[in-house]
């Protein structure tokens, strides 16, 4: 078996977080990722941890995970002839850096995308290439405030923090990835490269998902909401929350479609209550309390042992080191051990995505110019030597591929509305069942509204299902199951989320599937995976991040572990999956072979905390939770403004920062303070420094404190809610929310992929499906059944117009 792309060329002269993880992608799929060094080396390489704290450029654990599978040259001083001879014999080049940094450097990408046309030039940055806060400064604690995110994670009740490490930063590499692959993709019928603008803070807003359409139609601001998810309405069902039990915690989740199973696993006479079962979030505090009282004297194994036996997605709040150590990622391989040529073996995250025909590489990272004489040795090599000539055109990426989407929920959904963006025909199954007659969560009712289908109207479903085609399948049936059998016959990709047990029962594993169309590119999105010990554990996004360690790691320091604003597993599993069937399907087109993908949602985010685990692999140390700290910048944190929960996150990384914001507030002597002149010193003094900080901010609005703050150069961001991001001058300029118009509805916000294609279209593709409204077009169109079938179809309860069996929920 061999690699997805073996002759794909990517230079990787990105430094950071966010570009070098975009080319880790590209070598796992097998790509040449050639990392262009200076004499200093990737400034990740002094990012740690380090064995026994001894700082190491060679041993850096961020370093050793980033840059896994790629090789490092360090080209000599003013030698641009080589990377002349570099980038005119390669796929792609993934930039890093703000435009005038990039323009100064002679890295300009359009100049660069016009000196090498077929070159696709990936530019990733705080906030894009254009827009008011282009040259804006700032790392993770900025893009993660200024994308909205930050409003939605930590409690109500106090300063709003950002999730552990640079979550935003590594979704967006994998945007960046995605975009990427894109335009590649695209070059194979165009003959041409282009520029990918890759937006960190923009990635992040995309994270906000449905949320955006609560505060457009309702002028609804979403809080956060400490250890619970955010922002439900009191009819929703409940729990969905952290609580702790006798050894540390548990996160507990609902049976969404079964809530009386919470009784099941508590038999307390309350959780049967009409009322209670009626507006469960509404009951929150009270259930749990119950909860609690059971909890207490129980361990986290025995309670979520009892609970999955209920089929009750209950998991474990998981230290990073008992991750490492879990059955079943050892039985599943989850971590693998490199040998690396001068930190030597090491234990790391291994494959996010498991390839069954073209499998996932994983190599030690490169020591610092390690392949510097043997890449400039080699012969120059033509652009785009891996393709041939794709055999569709169109307007997008993925035009002419058409892809059924039989997923649920959050990630599967968001995946295919992706792929549906990329240009694809994405043809969505839904069950007879599928959405309820009624939801709390719907958008108002357009006044010139021609009919009123309440279940057209559910606002998070329409946030993650726009693009589409939709269809109603009773698969239980055996005629449901040939129908869908018949347009997997006629497609080119099949992407589901459900859990093993489920697709076994089903008969639509991709064995069964393979026996109708043996080339299907087959996605599955299981929580913990295929096999293992968990295989059949049922979870949520939120319970997967309290498997991976992310939520242990999240929160304030003398607080419990909390969720990472909203969703967030599901949508970064959802661009893993999209970049996993974008690269299968252009290998498909290339080969003629289609082949299973598998995408464990735990094994995607165990990317995102990589550093946690490499950290007790090499110092046997558990990381805690720390809230906005950063462990050698200061002030990082964010600080309260005039308003109402009004903040502005400031995250000082330098001296000179630190000197030009004492200047700004108005206390110039304190850049002479001996107890702030250093980073050190100012970590120690973090407690006063709030003060100091918050009694100039205070008296401002967020907006205010931002455009001083970085006009004099120093890195800050307001803090929007949901309701403000859509105002916000940067989104505006760029369009970070896309509005579409929904039939009923009227005018609905979409946010945009972290990436823009300077020549190819990945804008919303379309407004969400109504219930079955593509059912006549998909069965009579495509797959030629007469208008007397559909009508037998129809009369047997194979197919539906609207939503059966489910009552609304008022």
């Amino acid at each position: 078996m061999t690699s997805l792309f073996p002759a794909l060329r990517i230079v990787e002269l990105a430094e950071g977080v966010a570009g070098p993880f975009c080319g880790k992608l590209f070598a796992g799929l097998g790509a040449d990722v050639i990392k262009v060094e200076s004499p200093s080396g990737d400034h990740s390489r002094a990012m740690g941890p380090f064995p026994g704290d001894i700082p190491d450029p060679a041993r850096s654990g961020m370093y050793l995970h980033l840059n896994t599978g790629k090789r490092s040259i360090v080209l000599p001083p003013g030698d641009a002839n080589a990377l002349d001879q570099l980038l005119a014999g390669a796929d792609a080049v993934i930039l890093s850096g703000r435009p005038s940094e990039l323009a100064a450097a002679g890295l300009a990408p359009a100049e660069l995308s016009a000196r090498y046309p077929r070159l696709v030039v990936t530019a990733v940055s705080l906030f894009g290439q254009t827009g008011p806060y282009a040259e804006y400064l700032g790392g993770e604690l900025i893009a993660y405030a200024a994308s909205s995110y930050m409003s939605l994670t930590g409690a109500s009740d106090r300063h709003p923090i950002k999730a552990y490490g640079n979550l935003v930063e590594f979704v967006a590499g994998a945007h960046a990835a995605l975009g990427t692959l894109a335009a590649i993709t695209s070059r194979d019928f165009s003959g041409r490269g282009q520029v990918v603008d890759c937006s960190i803070t923009q990635a992040g807003t995309f994270l906000l998902g449905g949320v955006e359409q609560s505060a457009y139609f309702y002028d609804r601001i979403s809080r956060r909401n400490g250890t619970r998810l955010m922002g439900l309405p009191p009819q929703q069902p409940y729990p969905s929350t952290i609580r702790p039990c006798r050894d540390g915690y548990i996160h507990a989740h609902s049976n969404n479609r079964h809530l009386d199973l919470l009784y099941a696993l508590i038999p307390h006479e309350r959780l049967l209550a009409p009322d209670l079962l009626a507006a469960m979030s509404g009951h929150a505090d009270e259930i749990d309390a119950i909860m609690d009282d059971w909890l207490r004297d129980r361990d986290r194994a025995d309670i979520v042992r009892e609970a999955q036996v209920r089929r009750l997605p209950f998991t474990e709040v998981m230290l990073p080191g008992e991750v490492l150590s879990d059955p079943h990622h050892i039985a599943r391989g989850s971590f693998v051990t490199l040998n690396h040529p001068v930190a030597g073996e090491l234990l790391q995250p291994g494959a996010p995505i498991k390839f069954h025909g073209t499998p996932w590489q994983t190599g030690p990272a490169p020591a610092l110019g390690q392949h510097t004489a043997e890449v400039l040795s080699e012969p120059q090599r033509p652009a785009a030597a891996d393709a041939k000539p794709a055999t569709r055109s169109g307007p997008r990426p993925l035009s002419g591929f058409r892809i059924v989407d039989f997923t649920n929920a959050i990630a599967g959904p968001i995946s295919t509305s992706i792929l549906a963006d990329l240009g694809a025909e994405v043809i969505k199954v839904e069950a007879p069942n599928g959405r309820p007659r009624g939801n709390a969560g719907t958008a108002p009712l357009a006044p010139d509204a021609s009919e009123d289908r309440p279940w057209d109207r559910m606002m998070l479903y329409n946030s993650v299902n726009h693009g589409k085609k939709s269809i109603v399948l009773d698969v239980n049936k055996p005629e449901g199951r040939r129908l869908l059998l018949e347009l997997v016959a006629a497609s080119d990709g099949f992407v589901q989320n459900f859990s093993p047990r489920a697709l076994d029962n089903m008969r639509l594993g991709y064995d069964d599937l393979t026996l109708t169309n043996p080339n299907i590119v087959y996605v599955s999105m299981p929580a913990f995976g295929l096999s293992g010990p968990y295989r059949d554990r049922v979870s949520y996004g939120p319970g997967i991040d309290a498997m991976s360690g992310l939520s242990h790691l999240t929160g304030y320091e003398d607080g419990p572990p909390m969720k990472p604003g909203n969703f967030f597993c599901d949508q970064n599993a959802a661009v893993l999956s999209a970049f996993a069937m974008t690269a299968a399907l252009r290998h498909r087109e290339q080969t003629g072979e289609g082949q299973h993908v598998e995408l464990a949602m735990i094994e995607g985010e165990f990317q995102i905390i990589g550093d946690a685990y490499i950290d007790f692999v090499m110092n046997g140390r558990e990381r805690h939770r720390c809230g906005n700290d950063h462990p050698t910048f200061a002030p990082h944190d964010a600080f309260p403004c005039s308003g109402d929960d009004a903040w502005v996150a400031i995250g000082v990384e330098t001296d000179e920062q630190w000197r030009a914001l004492c200047a700004v507030i108005g206390q110039p002597s304190l850049a002479h303070d001996s107890a702030f002149a250093s980073a050190p010193a100012r970590i120690e003094a973090r407690a006063r420094l709030q003060s100091l900080i918050s009694a100039w901010t205070s008296e401002r609005t967020s907006r205010e404190c931002q455009e001083l703050l970085q006009s004099a150069g120093v890195p800050a961001a307001a803090v929007p809610n949901s309701v403000e991001i859509l105002r916000d001058p940067h989104v505006v300029a760029n369009d970070g929310f896309e509005y579409g118009s929904t039939p009923n509805i009227g005018r609905t916000p979409y946010p945009r992929l972290g990436f823009r294609l300077s020549d190819t279209p990945t804008s919303v593709a379309g407004p969400p499906p109504a219930f079955g409204q593509h059912l006549d077009e998909v069965l009579s169109g495509l797959l030629r059944h007469s208008a007397a079938e559909l009508e037998q179809f129809e009369h047997d309860g194979i197919i539906c117009r609207e939503p059966i069996g489910t009552v609304a929920r008022k």
